[in-house]
């Protein structure tokens, strides 16, 4: 899930990505007497998966070309606690554990550049011109800074807060936001640029932010940036909606997370009790799910941006 820098980062300015480390993707295969796929999102054979899973599907096939020289049928199980189309890196995880079970079923060792090469391979698919951040952010159990052409930089610190993250229930469309504010950005380059050149900008205020357990400047960050993404035409009433209930319930500073135009929040709470009142406010506000996950879950004292 990207904490701060969406967009941003596709221009080369760094952005900040957090793995959900508590909601997993798990995926197994086993032989069959006919290739299938069951998840929450589709059951049936592989050959008919729906667009919305392009990424996949493509994947699938890279995978099958590469290691099924002999045309075994198989059926793979997706079990993902996180929604598609929501900007939370699903596609990412997914492609991950969809990776990582076929070189274990075809007994090929796998290794990092490998699994990363394979990820991306799906993620431009299914997005268009990925950024390479959440492909980054699914292997990892850190946080990350990352901007393109730069090796990406693994960090912790320490943290007394909380993030409540809600799902609006309106699929993101990464897709077409991208493309979009590449279209602002070609026609205004001075005003678009600037946007953008101030996210990545956001991105190191964060860090910094984080690392010194600043929870309030960290929320202003958070009000900042989604006042940017707002003008990039990123939002959309019922995500206004449940920025302004999480703010109204005491959060510290809400935002987009993702694409745009749907998908989920971010917000930032001091508390434990906090995150709850804030949760409690998103689900009457009507958002689908909610998650809180404590900041305290990225402290190891081995991992540092220097």
């Amino acid at each position: 899930m990207i904490m701060m820098g969406e967009h941003a980062v596709v221009y080369g300015y760094p952005a900040i990505a957090l793995p959900l480390v508590s909601i997993p993707a798990i995926v197994r295969i086993k032989e069959s007497k006919e290739k299938t796929l069951s998840s929450n999102y589709f059951v049936g054979k592989i050959s008919e998966l729906p667009e919305s899973l392009s990424g996949v599907k493509y994947l699938i096939d890279v995978l099958d070309n590469e290691m099924n020289q002999h045309k075994i049928n198989y059926s793979i199980s997706i079990d993902s606690g996180l929604p598609i189309e929501r900007g939370l890196g699903s596609s990412a995880a997914i492609g991950a554990a969809i990776t990582k079970a076929f070189f274990d079923f075809f007994k090929r060792p796998l290794n990092e550049s490998k699994l990363l090469e394979h990820i991306n391979k799906s993620e431009t698919v299914t997005h268009g011109k990925a950024s390479g951040l959440d492909a980054q952010t699914v292997i990892s159990d850190f946080p990350i800074k990352f901007s393109k052409g730069n090796s990406a930089e693994h960090f912790s610190f320490k943290s007394d807060g909380f993030i409540v993250i809600a799902d609006s229930g309106i699929k993101g469309k990464t897709k077409q936001t991208v493309g979009d504010v590449r279209k602002m950005y070609d026609s205004d380059k001075d005003t678009v640029g600037q946007e953008l050149k101030d996210l990545g900008t956001h991105t190191d205020v964060a860090v910094t932010a984080l690392k010194t357990n600043n929870l309030k400047r960290l929320g202003e960050v958070f009000t900042d940036a989604n006042s940017i993404l707002s003008k990039l035409n990123l939002s959309v009433p019922k995500v206004d909606q449940l920025i302004d209930a999480a703010n109204s319930a005491g959060s510290l500073g809400s935002k987009i997370t993702g694409g745009g135009r749907g998908g989920c929040i971010i917000c930032v709470a001091r508390n434990l009790t906090s995150a709850q009142m804030i949760q409690k406010a998103l689900l009457k506000n009507g958002a689908e799910q909610t998650w809180i996950q404590p900041l305290a879950i990225y402290e190891n004292e081995e991992t540092d941006i220097d």
